[in-house]
């Protein structure tokens, strides 16, 4: 059962915290964005995208989908604003 837990939390983390965090650091102090800082971007907001396609993609419950559609849309703003 460890096993599984640690499954779920691989495949969800991503979404849920690889995708606010990428919108934080796009956000914060935007007008100055160093290149690293664009490459963590650009990797979260994939890595949010990804996860949270696969989280709607599966539909395995509500909360899933909430989870996955939060990903989505805070790694596609990030990329937005990175971008811009």
């Amino acid at each position: 059962m460890e096993s599984l837990a640690l499954l779920v939390t691989i495949l969800i983390s991503p979404a849920m915290f690889g995708g606010p965090l990428a919108l934080l650091l796009a956000l914060w102090k935007s007008d100055r964005i160093s290149h690293a800082r664009k490459v963590l971007v650009y990797f979260l907001s994939s890595l949010s995208l990804l996860s949270g396609a696969l989280l709607i993609y599966q539909n395995v419950s509500r909360g899933a989908l909430i989870v996955g559609l939060i990903g989505i849309s805070s790694g596609v703003l990030a990329l937005h604003i990175v971008r811009n």
